[in-house]
């Protein structure tokens, strides 16, 4: 079941599936964000949880999403509610 990022949505950046895990390659991430918004991203994501498919480091939607969603807004949500 793919779950519904508005954020990701409107920047294009795609949310793949291996077996059931969902995530999101951070090259895509960085291609569609200025040099600003990448070091912004970096400082709001902090440290989570990240799963590996195929050998590489990966990023969890909801936790994207949720940086996104406080750069755009200023608006603390989903895992960014959380101190890591």
């Amino acid at each position: 079941m793919k779950l519904d990022f508005p954020r990701l949505k409107e920047l294009g950046i795609p949310v793949h599936v291996h077996y059931d895990i969902q995530y999101v390659r951070s090259a895509d991430i960085y291609a569609k964000l200025t040099e600003e918004g990448r070091k912004r991203f970096d400082k709001f994501f902090g440290c989570q949880t990240c799963p590996v498919i195929d050998g590489r480091p990966a990023l969890y939607p909801w936790d994207v999403e949720a940086v996104l969603e406080r750069m755009k807004t200023g608006k603390l949500t989903g895992t960014q509610l959380f101190w890591d």
